[in-house]
């Protein structure tokens, strides 16, 4: 299952291309609404993508839209992710 630390670097990866931010400006304090002024699409479309980065290693995440919503910081993104996360294809690491 992947770690908070490594939810977090897919997040970085995943907010700089949807928000077309410096990935060097996103901290894990950095707030979706405040900071980076994301919408609930924005943060759908970061979600997913790091969703498609974690099945391609293999792994699932389980993010309901609720929880999507309360989201406010990068780190609690990340650590919600990777604690939602499982492995249901070891071979895929």
């Amino acid at each position: 299952m992947a770690t908070a630390e490594e939810v977090m670097q897919l997040l970085v990866r995943r907010i700089a291309g949807v928000m077309a931010v410096d990935p060097a400006h996103v901290a894990p304090d950095t707030r979706f609404d405040e900071d980076l002024h994301a919408d609930s699409l924005d943060l759908v479309e970061v979600v997913e993508g790091v969703e498609r980065d974690l099945r391609g290693r293999g792994e699932r995440m389980r993010l309901g839209d609720a929880e999507l919503l309360e989201l406010r910081t990068v780190a609690q993104a990340a650590e919600r992710i990777a604690g939602s996360s499982t492995v249901v294809d070891p071979e895929a690491r």
